[in-house]
């Protein structure tokens, strides 16, 4: 009966309101330092640098808002060595302050590659093992052969190339390929193509 008339007296109500008020308090002053410390609700918008070289993001002083680090290279014959090719965060993502960006770049060393064996196979088959090798068929040449539509030589930058020779991925090869000796002068009349001698 005590315990009762204790809880419901103004002395026990006062204090109980008073310590439920510097709870709020402490509380409130808690998250204001928090949101504080955490920059909440203070974005920036992660820029685009798909394209741009590594050091030209590196150097510029608009991206000292960011980290950077380099997660990965990839050789890509038909974009610029050193060139962004992917970010994480993605352009236009709102991130902090300092927010450490992952990139993904053209590798400033191409891959090396081994020079297939073309000769004797049929174009088709040489352009098929040349791109599964990462290397590019470049000029055609034909001249008169038996074996039509074979591969008689295989060039790189103008020289004979045997197989087994290291190049960098995505090379170019020129090829010379048998016409046919029957074929040979009617399609050079007809198409104005140079038959090699």
């Amino acid at each position: 009966m005590d315990f009762l008339r204790f809880l419901f007296s103004k002395k026990f109500l006062k204090h109980f309101l008073l310590a439920i008020g510097i709870a709020l308090i402490l509380i409130w002053i808690v998250l204001q330092s928090l949101a504080s410390y955490t920059n909440h609700n203070n974005y920036i918008i992660v820029p685009d640098y798909r394209g741009q070289y590594l050091t030209e993001v590196l150097s510029n002083p608009e991206n000292s808002n960011y980290q950077f680090s380099v997660i990965d290279s990839i050789f890509d014959a038909d974009k610029p060595k050193g060139s962004v090719l992917s970010q994480d965060p993605f352009p236009g993502a709102k991130v902090k302050k300092n927010r450490m960006v992952y990139l993904t770049i053209t590798s400033l060393v191409p891959e090396k590659t081994i020079m297939p064996e073309l000769r004797d196979l049929t174009l088709r088959q040489a352009q098929s093992m040349l791109e599964s090798s990462g290397l590019k068929l470049g000029k055609l040449s034909y001249i008169k052969s038996f074996d039509e539509d074979a591969v008689q030589n295989q060039l790189f930058k103008g020289r004979m190339i045997k197989a087994g020779t290291q190049l960098d991925k995505g090379s170019v090869i020129n090829l010379t390929v048998g016409m046919g000796a029957k074929a040979a002068e009617a399609m050079a009349d007809s198409l104005g193509i140079d038959t090699l001698q």
